[in-house]
């Protein structure tokens, strides 16, 4: 009988153990994590990559602007004739390109052949030159031969004591100038078959239009004006600091009038629409129960009774220790892990620094 309530007593105590461990165990499933942190916010720096004289400062200090938005522009006088000297250099490197490719004109083709033509019903003035040219070195030369007998008859006279020493010198000054007449026009046709020659050379080269590697070079040209061009303008666009996202302007402290060097921070933004909450959680309440993308509510002391949205962004992969030098197993129960959220600013209430409380909800 005693054996038989001990049994009934052992499975009444392992029951009222069972409920109580599941009611443990469902009151810690259904605890929120709770945590404390500061909003931040990304500073973002701004300037110029060339700097210059300020001419005009179009926001203050706490303002709120859009992505986009004009902040401060600089004198662009200097910057304006290089962009256009580039935009010049671009033009006349692609006409030139154009040009190559196309080949000669129809007008220059015949122009050359105009020079070096050689048909018969049409010859080329350089053709023409050198048949003026041969027609008066034949006529030359046959003038020289009528010297040359001329003088050995008046010599035959002279030496038989008829011809005076007068007449013999004329004769030989004739034939002398006639030798110098033949030997100039002999140069005068080697030159005029010279230009000839070049004629041909041009003709040939106008027809058959500009060679691959003119063509390539001229395309390198263009090429090498397009990148001159594509800096000119980026260092044009440089002249205006424009904000690169909706943000407040935190720190701003420039006048017209004011230089500045190239790449000089020339105001900090907060993004407004940017803001992240920060806080620690211990080890034990991070393994399954926080996850990213996960959804919290943020609440404020500044909006008392007021819910903010946010998304657990990141979970930092080292635990950070509270005391640091940790050497028990209950001393890391103040093992922490930082967790990061994005929370959503639509109104623009919430602002960088301040305190926040962060309920962790369940599930994404």
């Amino acid at each position: 009988m005693k054996r038989v309530f001990s049994i009934i007593a052992g499975a009444l105590l392992l029951a009222v153990l069972a409920v109580a461990a599941n009611s443990w165990w469902s009151g810690r499933a259904s605890r929120k994590v709770v945590a404390s942190g500061t909003l931040e916010a990304r500073n973002i720096s701004v300037g110029s990559k060339v700097g210059g004289r300020v001419t005009q400062v179009l926001v203050r200090e706490g303002d709120h602007v859009d992505a986009g938005q004009l902040l401060v522009t600089f004198d662009g006088a200097e910057l304006a004739a290089e962009l256009k000297q580039a935009r010049g250099r671009l033009g006349q490197a692609r006409a030139m390109l154009k040009k190559a490719e196309r080949g000669s004109r129809s007008e220059d083709i015949a122009q050359a052949r105009a020079a070096s033509a050689a048909d018969g019903v049409a010859p080329g003035y350089r053709v023409q030159e050198v048949q003026q040219a041969q027609s008066d070195l034949k006529r030359a030369q046959a003038d020289a031969l009528n010297a040359e007998q001329n003088f050995d008859r008046i010599n035959t006279l002279f030496q038989q004591g008829i011809a005076a020493r007068q007449t013999l010198d004329d004769a030989q000054a004739r034939l002398d100038a006639a030798h110098a007449q033949v030997q100039s026009l002999q140069n005068a046709v080697a030159a005029a078959e010279g230009r000839l020659r070049a004629a041909r050379a041009e003709q040939q080269k106008v027809e058959s239009g500009n060679r691959i590697e003119d063509i390539d070079a001229a395309r390198a040209d263009v090429l090498l004006a397009e990148g001159q061009a594509a800096q000119a303008e980026a260092r044009w666009a440089e002249r205006e600091v424009r904000s690169p996202a909706s943000a407040v302007v935190e720190v701003l402290d420039l006048r017209p009038g004011d230089l500045l060097p190239a790449n000089a921070p020339v105001a900090r933004l907060l993004e407004a629409d940017q803001l992240y909450a920060i806080v620690y959680v211990p080890q034990n309440e991070v393994g399954g129960r926080i996850n990213v993308g996960q959804h919290a509510q943020v609440r404020v002391d500044a909006f008392p009774g007021q819910t903010f949205s946010a998304t657990v962004e990141q979970i930092r992969q080292q635990a950070e220790f509270l005391p640091r030098n940790v050497q028990t197993a209950d001393e890391r129960q103040h093992q922490v892990f930082g967790i990061k959220l994005r929370v959503e600013n639509p109104d623009h209430k919430l602002r960088a620094g301040i305190q926040t409380d962060v309920t962790f909800l369940e599930g994404k």
